[in-house]
């Protein structure tokens, strides 16, 4: 691997949303190893579109719905995922873990949630998160986070060369009783919208769009959906936990860990995108065979083929391949 940037110990700071870790110089000093705040930014886009609430996405995927004949257009309606085990791995294939800062909203020491639903209409009756159009309450979504807040010990001598972090809810935590959760996992709370109660656990990835013009289904011409769902979670755990029930590990436990090269980004520089055209480019978000509308990780159903490939899991006789939804960018100017 080319291009890596070695830093120190002395160098590496918190300096605001949008920063990883800041290389300065210094001391190579090993006497100086101690932990240390870092801020790891992600950022939600769909190609060359940031994803915004209210917001049209053109160019979808690979139906013809779209004005220009090529994709579907579709608007953001849920668009959050849960994050654990940060680690930063060295060119020696050292793994250094990350502590969440517990003390930071939308995270607790084993888990963030990332929301990127930008925007809300609130009043005195209701909250409507990631309103499809805008009106005269429409305002920040006091629950959008983009940022996960951790600390680390690591040796100055060492030289960062991947970002490491698994999708999804520790087992051990993925099965308890949602409503005495402690946040962001209880729901209601942050993880409203975010459980399976016909199995027990938390949607992984709560990915959401309403297509323009709305869903067919060919087999059926009777048909109609205004939702495509991308629902990434663990299946065939046969566990309630409302009852008391011990949970048993789960036959797919669908938590890809994605590691990620810093290649020549500068530390300081760093962001991790995840790209929403890059998971539907092979999927046709006008139309859907049949199971459940979009990808609900369910067996059998037709669209989770290509999901589950983009995701870089295993999908019925296919086996993992690289995942292609989350890279490494230059977020300085952002």
């Amino acid at each position: 691997m080319k291009n890596r940037i070695k830093h120190t110990l002395s160098a590496l700071a918190v300096i605001s949303t949008g920063t990883l870790l800041t290389a300065c110089g210094g001391s190579s000093s090993t006497d100086s190893v101690s932990s240390v705040s870092v801020s790891i930014p992600f950022q939600a886009v769909a190609g060359d579109q940031t994803i915004k609430c209210g917001e049209t996405i053109t160019g979808l995927g690979t139906g013809s719905s779209s004005e220009t004949g090529v994709g579907t257009d579709a608007k953001i309606y849920n668009f959050r995922m849960f994050v654990h085990d940060i680690t930063l791995i060295t060119d020696q294939g050292i793994e250094i873990p990350a502590v969440l800062d517990e003390t930071q909203d939308g995270q607790n020491a084993d888990v963030a949630l990332l929301d990127f639903r930008d925007t809300a209409d609130i009043d005195d009756v209701s909250t409507e998160i990631c309103p499809q159009t805008t009106s005269d309450t429409t305002s920040v979504n006091p629950n959008y986070k983009d940022t996960i807040t951790a600390s680390v010990t690591i040796d100055p001598a060492y030289t960062i060369s991947h970002v490491q972090f698994t999708l999804g809810v520790p087992f051990d935590l993925n099965h308890d009783d949602p409503s005495a959760a402690d946040e962001p996992l209880r729901s209601p709370g942050l993880a409203t919208g975010m459980t399976w109660n016909w199995q027990g656990g938390y949607k992984f990835v709560g990915f959401d769009v309403r297509p323009v013009g709305g869903i067919t289904r060919p087999s059926d011409n009777t048909f109609t959906s205004n939702q495509w769902n991308i629902h990434l979670g663990s299946t065939g755990c046969e566990v309630d936990p409302t009852d008391g029930s011990e949970a048993t590990e789960c036959l797919a436990p669908n938590r890809p860990t994605i590691t990620l090269p810093i290649g020549s980004v500068a530390l300081d520089d760093i962001a991790i995108q995840v790209d929403y055209a890059a998971l539907v480019a092979d999927s046709n978000l006008s139309q859907d065979e049949g199971v459940k509308v979009g990808c609900m990780s369910f067996t059998g159903d037709p669209e989770c083929e290509e999901i589950f490939e983009k995701f870089g899991l295993p999908w019925g006789d296919n086996e993992a391949v690289e995942q292609t939804v989350f890279s490494v960018v230059d977020g300085s100017n952002n």
